[in-house]
């Protein structure tokens, strides 16, 4: 399932990157076809511009002509108004060809051309004005037709480039037009195919789980009915088993009382191994089922832990006093939890600690708590390394033991000591502690040196505010 979602999301991620490529390939495009497209709006400007010009330089010669043949003033004043209409057009033609070191030296002649071409004008106004009648046309007047060729000449030198520039630039505005036409169309098809694409997988996807949420659901029905079944199970085993135990013990000791005066010393030692060893069979099964019990869902509450393990040390005074224990703790955190189990958590690792003891030496335990993140649980819980937790350090000066049998520990009926050995135990004490730290959603770990001392760690998880 997780092979097939990273599929989904690299086939997504390649999309999306595909699409982003044409997204900003296509934005590229058409801010380029939005440039061309200027431009050939610019050139058109200018062959406006260039025509209006042209079209005044005619209305000089027009209405030289006009004044030359009529002496009308009519002719003259509105020559005068086209020659200062030049000026503001030429300046708004050298502003449009700020990009255009041609067109820039054309216009410079072009200028310069219709400054003589306006200077021949007025003199041979001047000189008509003063002429008599039947005079000769003036020089000024053939200057000015000369002029005025090169002005057309000029302009249509200046019409030449910029019709190039035009049929270039549309050429180019054309080409990017169709370019990014093609690109749109290009992404909305691969758009709505990868859409399509990713809906169908999710859909198999969402199938998929759905029918693996009803495998799941009919197994945890199944876990749940196996597991009542195991419970009541374990439950009457454990309490028919006393039974017979509780038999054992009652004819063993009738035993011992009938043929106290006849029995020797070894068949009475032999009756009194059968009664230790059907007491410790007693004792086993209640631990077993005081650990089947804690499979039971209970309520939990928040709870400063400070109170569960007082509570446990009150319970284990006696054996405190009697091993002289040192028994140091810091300030303890509120948790979620049940405060029963929490109480018998804290009983059997505390118990564990004096009982393990190094002889000829009073336990010292230590006991410190603080918030940490899931680091020291990578490396059998790789996916905690970025939760918090409230971590309760339970230190020992006892026996130890060696951390190859760490994990050894919590199993059921399992112990570092033979069954001849000195340290009383039943084995089955940590399987409870891991046990209801499984019940409160949290960890235990152990660390063991041999004659130096044991450690071990519990993580709550910090609880949301």
């Amino acid at each position: 399932m997780r092979k097939r979602l990273r599929s989904i999301l690299v086939a997504f991620s390649i999309s999306f990157v595909l699409m982003a490529g044409l997204a900003f390939f296509s934005m590229e495009r058409f801010a380029t076809l939005i440039r061309y497209s200027n431009d050939v709006d610019h050139t058109h400007l200018v062959i406006s511009k260039l025509y209006n010009i042209e079209g005044y330089i005619k209305d000089l010669d027009r209405g030289e002509r006009g004044y030359m043949l009529t002496k009308d003033t009519v002719y003259s004043n509105r020559t005068y108004r086209v020659i200062d209409s030049l000026a503001p057009s030429l300046k708004v033609l050298k502003t449009l060809f700020d990009d255009n070191k041609v067109q820039q030296n054309n216009l410079v002649v072009l200028r310069s051309i219709i400054a003589l071409r306006v200077h021949a004008l007025k003199e041979n106004f001047e000189y008509l004005d003063s002429a008599t009648i039947n005079h000769p046309p003036s020089i000024y007047y053939d200057e000015g037709r000369k002029l005025m060729l090169d002005c057309v000449h000029k302009m249509r030198d200046m019409h030449n480039t910029e019709n190039g520039l035009l049929a270039e630039r549309y050429k180019n505005e054309q080409f990017y037009q169709t370019l990014t036409s093609n690109a749109f169309k290009y992404i909305i098809v691969f758009f709505f195919a990868v859409t399509i694409l990713l809906f169908i997988l999710m859909v198999r996807e969402l199938k998929r789980r759905m029918q693996y949420q009803d495998e799941l659901q009919t197994k945890v029905i199944d876990l749940r009915r196996s597991h009542a079944e195991l419970e009541q199970i374990a439950y009457a085993s454990s309490h028919d088993l006393q039974e017979p135990l509780r038999k054992i013990q009652v004819f063993s000791n009738r035993l011992v009382w009938l043929k106290k005066n006849t029995m020797d010393d070894e068949t009475h030692n032999t009756m009194d191994r059968i009664s230790a060893a059907a007491a410790r069979m007693q004792d086993l099964i209640e631990e077993l089922v005081n650990l089947t019990s804690l499979t039971k869902e209970t309520q939990k509450a928040k709870v400063n832990l400070s109170i569960p393990f007082k509570s446990a040390m009150d319970d284990l005074g006696s054996k405190i006093e009697d091993k002289h224990a040192v028994i140091t703790y810091s300030e303890f955190p509120t948790a979620k939890g049940s405060i029963d189990q929490l109480k018998v958590l804290f009983k059997a690792l505390l118990d564990n600690s004096i009982k393990f003891s190094r002889e000829g030496q009073a336990p010292e335990i230590n006991v410190t708590c603080d918030i940490v993140n899931g680091e020291e649980l990578m490396e059998n819980f790789r996916r905690l390394s970025h939760n918090k937790y409230h971590r309760i350090t339970i230190t020992d000066n006892g026996i130890g033991f060696e951390n190859k049998f760490a994990n050894k520990m919590f199993r059921i009926f399992q112990r570092l000591h033979n069954r001849e050995s000195e340290y009383e135990g039943k084995g089955i004490g940590l399987a409870i502690c891991q046990r209801i730290m499984t019940n409160h959603e949290g960890y235990i770990l152990a660390y063991g040196h041999l004659e130096i001392g044991a450690t071990f760690k519990l993580y709550f998880p910090v609880s949301e505010q």
